[in-house]
């Protein structure tokens, strides 16, 4: 493993791995527990971005093409197993660019993206925020999207810790121009939560024009995190994505999804 990636999963066979991005101002330690959720045939990998976890003495990166950069140079490392990239909000937007990169560069384009709690890029952006963010902001934001699990304050020296990270991710995805680059041939699958008013669904609609592959939106209870709140139905599901998306398992549709 390279600093950029932490493999989270014990050592044994695999047959598919999961590349893991975490949301603005997230570390690799959010995806700890998922391994065991998911089970030992996938692999569960993490990207460590500088800034937090083990590299939060490193500074934090601000241009989407210095993060995925790296993560692309870390995948270099890995053997050829079958990738399934999952992003969670600004992790989405990396792993969506990382995937274009890949492509670009020559390399394998992963069997399927899983995108969370994302506006798609080709959504409308007005309301978004822009340029410099006052600490009083950013704070506002944490609060307004249950962005700290149940029972954390938000005293000044986790504040001191946080808010220069979640800034720097935030010009990461606000500052991002994407060049325009053909449909991704893979397969999507989108997240939503049902109650997440920072994401409205007609703004996760656009993703799937970004590929070529098969497209099911699917719906969670929870608001932005809800990943984190709703862990347990969303790694059933994403198992079975995931084994899908790598023809390891036939999948079907089920109720409340669409494709």
């Amino acid at each position: 493993m390279t600093d950029w990636l932490r493999r989270l999963s014990p050592p044994g066979p695999a047959r598919a791995r999961v590349l893991c991005l975490p949301p603005g101002g997230g570390s690799a330690q959010l995806y700890q527990r998922w391994p065991a959720l998911l089970g030992a045939d996938l692999d569960v990998v993490a990207v460590e971005l500088p800034g937090r976890g083990e590299r939060s003495l490193e500074a934090p990166l601000t241009r989407m093409t210095d993060v995925v950069a790296g993560v692309v140079g870390a995948l270099d490392a890995l053997d050829d197993l079958p990738l399934v990239v999952f992003g969670h909000s600004m992790g989405a937007v990396v792993g969506w660019e990382l995937c274009r990169e890949l492509r670009a560069t020559g390399r394998a384009v992963p069997a399927g993206l899983v995108v969370a709690g994302a506006a798609a890029p080709g959504a409308p952006d007005a309301a978004r925020p822009r340029g410099p963010v006052t600490d009083a902001e950013l704070v506002g934001l944490i609060t307004s999207s249950d962005g700290l699990p149940p029972g954390t304050s938000l005293d000044p020296l986790l504040l001191g810790y946080l808010l220069p990270v979640l800034r720097a991710d935030l010009a990461v995805v606000n500052d991002f121009r994407p060049d325009p680059r053909p449909p991704l041939p893979c397969a999507l699958r989108v997240y939503l939560g049902a109650d997440d008013v920072t994401v409205p669904a007609e703004e996760a609609e656009p993703w799937a024009a970004e590929v070529e592959g098969p497209v099911v939106v699917r719906t969670f209870p929870g608001g932005h995190f809800f990943p984190r709140d709703e862990e347990a139905a969303v790694l059933a599901r994403l198992r079975l994505d995931v084994l899908d998306c790598t023809g390891l398992a036939t999948g079907t549709p089920t109720a409340g999804d669409r494709a």
